[in-house]
């Protein structure tokens, strides 16, 4: 909820609070931040010199004045010269597949000031005892479970394959009855059940996301709901054949509200095959040696396939082809959304990856400040959750960055993070540049 200009007048000078429904009054933790400046995703603007009071979990006040008696045991933030910035999400990621991943995988996203992750394909029983976890180091997390895919599926691990046999209403009834947040679709399902997926998301308010299908037209796919499209594979093709069909697409694609996740990195990556410095010593101890063994067998076989030179040059062209169709995209008004594809895609680390995926986007065409929406409040946006995430707001849960510069700037300042805050919980972190 957005607080007008005169209620802040109203609190300066009666010097009271209004309390959100949501903030439990008998809540008397207090963390203040005092005198910071607010990155303002909603506006692109800077509000200089703010106080910003938290209680329990959530934003409680801001503004120029502060006089509500708090408990000894408050916390103060000096914010003098910084910045407070909502929290990251990275919106194409793979964590509920190791039960071990919070503890391996979450000090690497907390210490690039990601506070939240959208997971693209995983266990429900993981991501339920992620979602349990109590411990300050909690993420956010929106996850499908299952990938729903044609048979037989791509990947036989965490996919749940469907054909013309398959009771599609009782396997999604049981998907949204054990934790999935919604649906993940996959490459080689067939028309014929995305539309019985469809129809079971229109009844029950529920949404579909994931790949374009080899079997479906992009457009059918739209139409029916897809709410989001990940990578650019099957708009790529378009891309390169029929730019008039690609902005019917787009157009498309705006009257449906899709959202497109590129995960440009994953790309860029592919141009880097003759890259000895791929392997990101500091973040090698964030994956599990099983991970490491399969992204070595992955890339040896990705260098087999590409040994000569007119190879590195197609691979060098396709991504910078890549970066313009993101730029037309972003052109005719698509809605992006930031994500890193970890555990997808050979050497995406965690954490750090998103950064690099951001600093893509810029390169695509990007202003600072329409970058990092695409990690904040347009993440927020699309999970119909901008009541509580996305952005600095009074009744939003404290998922918030302390940055010793402004990201308006160059994105890259995100880097410069120096307290992580999840629901209210310092962490603090060293300013990472790697």
């Amino acid at each position: 909820m957005k607080i007008s200009g005169t209620l802040f007048l109203f609190i300066f000078i009666c010097n009271t609070i209004i309390l959100s429904g949501q903030i439990n009054k008998s809540d008397t933790t207090f963390l203040i931040i005092k005198n910071i400046s607010i990155i303002d995703v909603g506006s692109g603007k800077i509000l200089k010199k703010q106080n910003v009071v938290i209680k329990g979990q959530f934003i409680y006040y801001i503004g120029n004045s502060f006089s509500e008696r708090t408990s000894t045991n408050t916390k103060y933030i000096d914010g003098k010269g910084k910045y407070l910035c909502p929290g990251l999400w990275d919106m194409h990621f793979h964590l509920c597949w190791d039960i071990s991943n919070d503890t391996l995988l979450y000090p690497a996203l907390l210490k690039n000031g990601i506070t939240g992750i959208r997971d693209m394909g995983g266990d429900l029983k993981i991501m339920s005892a992620f979602k349990s976890l109590k411990n300050v180091n909690k993420l956010n997390i929106y996850g499908a479970g299952p990938m729903i895919d044609g048979n037989p599926p791509v990947y036989s691990d965490f996919s749940l394959p469907v054909d013309n046999s398959s009771d599609i209403t009782k396997l999604l009834d049981s998907l949204k009855n054990n934790g999935s947040d919604f649906f993940k679709t996959y490459s080689l399902l067939k028309e014929a059940q995305l539309k019985e997926i469809s129809a079971y998301c229109r009844k029950n308010d529920f949404h579909f996301a994931g790949h374009l299908s080899e079997y479906i037209n992009p457009e059918t796919s739209i139409s029916l709901g897809q709410k989001s499209i990940e990578h650019l594979n099957g708009l790529y093709e378009i891309w390169n054949e029929s730019r008039s069909r690609f902005d019917s697409l787009t157009d498309l694609m705006l009257k449906h509200h899709t959202y497109i996740c590129p995960t440009i990195i994953t790309y860029q990556l592919k141009t880097r095959l003759r890259d000895s410095t791929i392997v990101n010593k500091e973040y090698s101890k964030y994956i599990s040696t099983s991970l490491v063994k399969e992204w070595k067998i992955t890339w040896g076989k990705r260098v087999e396939r590409h040994k000569k030179l007119e190879d590195w040059d197609a691979l060098d062209k396709t991504y910078l082809s890549q970066l313009k169709l993101i730029s037309r995209l972003h052109e005719k008004g698509v809605m992006l959304l930031a994500g890193s594809d970890f555990a997808g895609m050979p050497y995406v680390y965690p954490g750090i990856s998103l950064h690099q995926e951001l600093k893509l986007l810029t390169k695509a065409g990007l202003s600072n400040y329409e970058t990092l929406k695409t990690a904040t409040i347009n993440p927020a946006i699309f999970m119909n959750k901008q009541n509580i995430y996305g952005s600095v707001e009074v009744e939003k849960y404290a998922d918030l960055l302390i940055l010793e510069k402004n990201p308006f700037d160059n994105i890259e300042n995100l880097k410069t993070t120096t307290f992580v805050i999840v629901k209210g919980k310092i962490i603090k972190v060293q300013n990472n540049k790697s």
